[in-house]
Order: structure tokens, then sequence, then C-alpha cells
């Protein structure tokens, strides 16, 4: 009943929404070919990890070529009339590095936003697909990296845990099999809602464990007024098991994220992000966690002068929360870190971009936090390690 009630929250927000946006309007395109379109990213790097409290799990200085988020897509938006328009839309990421790909995929990779959408002026944009949901979405805002990926991402104080979880939390990753609705803006006002189905809802009477339904549920609003941006999201993935990686039990991850934007000057931007992630089990037993929870921020700023970018950002994940099914509270203390990372970024023309960077991750003795992307699988107590340059060609 709490899930059902949950669904039947996020569908009445977007009516809502749907309802209050409808007094703006927006042009729609003409009917147009089909678009092809897509990013080259890709860098040397200098990467390593030093300082492991078992120093056996420490990796050497070495130099890697790093695919950042490359990818090929193709979208093609029809004019229905009446103010009405349909969008098809297929991404997939790119494997510019290596020939193995994901699962030997080859060249192809994961597949990124791929959807079908229906658009109505003033109202917003129904989608089916698989989709960025709004802890995705807003995780980005005070992410000033050109392709939100690679060490110069500053995400991991907000996309990590420390290690502790049995599997990584999935707040930075697409929803599949999902339904979103994204309005439009009235008054620099908008929200977006998504609903993962539960594709994967266990049979009547399981084999063992509990009965699961995996649902997720995605909720985002922002608000825009002259140099402002700010970014709102709550995001509840049910029956994932990340807490003790496990298939059999109910469990419950949650996600809440604030996210700002302020241009100090046209050229001079500032963000902030602000994350809190909850995972439970209540099925755990011994020593196990039936509950870990953390939080984190960054603080990053962008200044950009002719065809110069230069930006930078420091953020902290602070010590775990938890505790076990015997009653007793986890020992959460060194499970936190640090992240700075500075970059310059040259702006040849519209379609390629040179990339500097150097970022590191610091780690207290008993956490294992990584780059967001491009990570080193981090030892207990590490300091992580990158320098790199590249460039960045878009079409």
């Amino acid at each position: 009943m709490v899930r059902e009630n949950q669904l039947a929250a996020v569908a009445g927000v977007l009516l809502l929404a749907a309802g209050a946006a409808a007094a703006q309007t927006e042009p729609v395109a003409p009917n147009a070919g089909t678009t092809i379109f897509g990013t080259a990213d890709i860098q040397l790097e200098r990467v390593q990890t030093t300082g492991s409290t078992n120093p056996a799990e420490d990796k050497l200085a070495r130099q890697r070529v790093s695919n950042i988020s490359s990818d090929l897509g193709i979208r093609k938006i029809f004019n229905l009339g009446d103010g009405l328009s349909a969008t098809v839309q297929y991404i997939t990421a790119i494997s510019l590095d290596s020939g193995s790909g994901n699962a030997n995929g080859g060249l192809w990779a994961n597949a990124k936003d791929s959807f079908a959408a229906i658009s109505k002026n003033g109202v917003g944009t129904l989608k089916a697909g698989r989709m960025t949901g709004a802890a995705r979405w807003n995780s980005g805002t005070a992410d000033f990296s050109p392709a939100g990926a690679g060490p110069q991402d500053n995400q991991g104080p907000q996309s990590e845990i420390s290690g502790l979880t049995g599997a990584a939390p999935l707040f930075n990753v697409r929803l599949d099999n999902a339904v979103g609705f994204e309005s439009a803006s009235f008054g620099g006002f908008s929200v977006r809602g998504y609903y993962s189905a539960n594709e994967n809802k266990s049979n009547a009477t399981p084999a063992s464990g509990d009965s699961l339904s995996d649902d997720s549920f995605s909720l985002g609003a922002e608000y825009v007024t002259g140099p402002l941006t700010l970014r709102l999201s709550a995001e509840q993935r049910n029956d994932k098991g990340t807490l003790n990686n496990t298939t059999n039990r109910k469990t419950q991850d949650t996600d809440y994220k604030i996210g700002v934007k302020y241009a100090i000057q046209p050229n001079l931007i500032m963000g902030f992000g602000w994350d809190t992630m909850r995972f439970t089990d209540n099925s755990a037993t011994g020593t196990q966690l039936t509950n870990l929870s953390r939080d984190g921020w960054i603080l990053s700023l962008r200044y950009e002068t002719g065809k110069h970018v230069i930006y930078g950002g420091y953020g902290q994940a602070a010590n775990a929360r938890g505790q076990l099914a015997t009653g007793a509270s986890f020992d959460s203390s060194s499970t936190g870190a640090s992240q700075f990372t500075v970059a310059y970024n040259y702006k040849v023309s519209k379609e390629l971009l040179w990339e500097v960077f150097a970022s590191q991750v610091q780690n207290q003795s008993r956490a294992k936090y990584d780059f967001d992307s491009g990570s080193l699988s981090a030892g207990a107590g590490s300091t992580v390690t990158a320098i790199g340059a590249g460039f960045r060609l878009t079409f």
C-alpha cells in the first residue's frame, strides 16, 4: 500500500505541474530530417593510488588512455500540429579506448538516454524508455566538467558511500524500463518525475526470501530566476539489495539532493551541491547492517574569458552512520573522504575543446572513495590521484 501511495503522489505532483505550466506557450520545431550527433572525448592520464591501509592494494603510477563519455545519437522530431510534437531518440555510449566495450560489445557500449516522447506546448513532455532520473540530473548541478565524467568530474563525495555497501549505489545511474514527465517552465519553476517499472517483481510464492517489487520513484524540481538556479530531487529505489548485496530481501535506497548554481558575474559561476543517502535492509542478520547513511557536499567555481575556461571544486563526504542487525551501532569512524579538482579548457571552436586537469581523492583510514567515473578500485585509506590532458570533439 505504501508504494501505491507513493506512485499516486508522484502522479498528483505531475498533474499539478502540468496544469500550472499550461499558461505558458513554447514554439514547436517543424518536422526536420533525422539528426545524427555525437561526442568523441579521449584523454591520456597518469593515475595512481598511494597510502592504502593495506600496501598491497596500492597501484603504482601508470598511464592510461581513457574514453570520457563518448557517444553517438540519432534524433527525429515530428510536428503533429495543435501544439503537439513527438520525438524519437537513441543514444549509445562509444568505446574509443578499447575494442572490448561492455560485455564484449566492441565499439558499442551501454545505451544512454533512449526514449520515445510526446510534447505539448506549455505543458511538458511525456517520455518512455531509458532516461536520466532526478538524482542523476541534480548531480551535475555543481559539476562543471564538460562531460560530467572522468576523474575531473567532482561528484564522488555525492555519488559514493565509502565502499561500505555490498553493491555500488545506483543514484547516479539512469532509470531503465521507465516512464517520465518533464514539465514546461512556468515563472521559472518546473518539475519532473519518473517511475521505473517493477518488471522483476517476485512470483506469488517466491522460492526463498521476501517477495520483491523492484520499482523506483524519482522526483525533481527546478527554479530559475536571474543568476540563480535551484534544484531539489528525491529518489527511492526499492528491493535492489544494495546494502548487503542481496537478491532476495526487501530493501530500500533513498537519496535527497540540493543543487545550486549562481552567476556571480556573467563569466563567473559558483556551484554547490548537498546530498544524503540512506540504505535499509530489515532482513539483515548477525553483524550485517540494517541501515547505513551518509551526507556529502561539494563547492565549485567556473570562470570563462574568451576561449579560456578554468573550473575547480572541493567536496567532502562525512563519516557514515549505521546500525547492525544485533542492535549495536555501526563503527563509522574514519569513513569520510575529500576530493579536489582543478581543470583548464581551451575552446578552439564550437566543435573542438582541449582539456587539462588534476584531481585527487583523499580517504580516511577506513574509506574507499574513488573517482565517480574512471575509478581505480581504491583501497581503504588510499589517496587516489589523476592528472591528464585530452580533447573533446562534438558534432
